[in-house]
């Protein structure tokens, strides 16, 4: 089994451009229908914070399929433990033999982050400048570097209920400064919340819907976490990163309940692939939001890289 360190070692060596490119190719094969990646399965552990999640994937036109198990376990960061914790199991199709199993956390973290970096490279305006991380923990290291290989970044603005966490960001890299939520709210081009929140702590009120922004929410991807209240998706151009995850995250449960969404149109949400491919339409709301609940495709495609460039 390839341990995080050396998944590590190959993904810098092929470096964020051809990383996201990998991660590109993904939204537009899926939204070509060249994919099978069924909605991750997702087992709460009842009695815990944890989830175990199982995500199986192949893309036709690669000789591979694989399958992530991975665990998101919410009281792990306490202990000084990784919250994600998982292995990639990584098959040929001919004869089903198993090429390559590694540690996923790694894997995991560099993809989601390359997600959002094409997110950002689609929705966000060409010259945007700034940059806003909410929540400064491990994702908050892989999402500065990622997005900045996709745009020219001046600033970087940070924020954390947890101040130590905001500083240690602030000190790992250049540029970058210790904010206020509503700061970052107020200048920033780019936002990007990474915290896994059961409960929603943004609402339309934090957000200035006549300003042109897009804001990427990563740390909802499950049914019992939100980020954004569900009131606010009324008011922006929304896109996702898959139609069958995305009815389960916790923001769009909610939403369905209120009946601010009734079902799955052109107006209602939007697909990123289907955007990338010319399937669909930038609306006419100022604010852009993009909906990432993190999908297998894109773990298979960068444990793809890994093994090709590590034979």
């Amino acid at each position: 089994m390839l341990s995080n360190k050396q998944v590590k070692k190959v993904l810098d060596k092929i470096g964020w451009k051809s990383i996201i490119d990998a991660i590109e190719e993904t939204f537009i094969e899926e939204a070509k229908g060249n994919t099978e990646s069924p909605a991750k399965i997702i087992m709460h552990l009842e009695g815990t914070l944890n989830d175990y999640r199982v995500m199986p994937s192949r893309m036709y036109k690669y000789p591979y399929c694989g399958t992530k198990i991975i665990a998101a376990c919410g009281d792990n960061p306490k202990a000084g433990l990784p919250l994600a914790r998982g292995v990639y199991i990584l098959n040929e199709n001919t004869h089903q033999e198993t090429v390559m199993v590694c540690r996923a956390e790694e894997l995991t973290a560099y993809r989601t982050a390359a997600a959002t970096a094409v997110a950002t490279k689609y929705l966000a305006k060409e010259d945007s400048k700034v940059l806003g991380i909410i929540g400064c923990g491990v994702q908050a290291y892989f999402h500065i570097p990622a997005i900045e290989a996709v745009h020219n970044i001046s600033e970087v603005l940070v924020y954390d209920t947890d101040v130590d966490k905001q500083m240690d960001i602030v000190n790992a890299f250049k540029n970058t400064y210790a904010e206020e939520k509503s700061g970052i709210f107020r200048y920033a081009d780019i936002i990007v919340t990474l915290t896994p929140t059961r409960e929603p702590h943004i609402f339309k009120k934090d957000i200035d819907l006549c300003r042109e922004q897009l804001i990427c929410a990563v740390g909802g991807d499950s049914d019992r976490k939100i980020e954004i209240h569900q009131e606010v998706l009324p008011f922006v151009d929304h896109f996702c990163d898959s139609y069958e995850q995305v009815g389960h995250t916790g923001i769009m449960n909610r939403a369905f309940k209120d009946g601010l969404i009734n079902e799955w149109t052109e107006t209602d949400l939007k697909s990123l692939g289907d955007f990338i491919i010319g399937e669909s339409k930038v609306g006419d709301k100022k604010v852009k939001m993009f909906l990432s609940t993190g999908v297998a495709l894109e773990d298979l495609a960068l444990a793809r890289l890994v093994y090709e460039k590590r034979k």
